[in-house]
């Protein structure tokens, strides 16, 4: 037959034991992000073609519960006669693009917004992309 546990600890007393304090040691340093900007650039400014620049280009570091990335926009400028036909052409084609960038991956492209001034187009690209771990 077992006794309660009540009754055997009953006269008992408890001490807590403490461990001697101990100096806070600093966290390894966090690696360096990767970064894929350039690389994105490049590739855009690729499949945009001849008669086309970067305008204006930026990029903001994000990180969510599970990812971490960045978002990018970039401005590409298409000058000629031709330039909508081109400039509409990169339109049509970017949301099926497989970028090759080494160690990241494109969750987005979309175009934000297209402007229009005579022979000189302008493209509004927006780019997600996250560190493929």
């Amino acid at each position: 037959m077992t006794r309660p546990l009540t009754s055997s600890l009953a006269g008992r007393r408890m001490r807590v034991l403490r461990c001697p304090t101990q100096p806070i040691r600093p966290s390894s340093p966090r690696p360096q992000r990767r970064d894929c900007h350039g690389r994105l650039l490049a590739t855009l400014q690729m499949l945009a073609g001849p008669g086309s620049d970067i305008a204006d280009a930026s990029l903001r570091h994000w990180c969510s519960a599970t990812f971490v990335g960045a978002q990018h926009r970039v401005t590409l400028r298409f000058t000629g006669e031709d330039a909508l036909y081109r400039a509409d052409a990169l339109a049509e084609r970017l949301p099926d693009v497989a970028f090759p960038l080494p160690n990241h991956i494109v969750v987005d492209a979309s175009i934000e917004a297209v402007h229009l001034n005579g022979d000189e187009a302008r493209i509004m690209v927006a780019v997600l992309t996250i560190e493929d771990w």
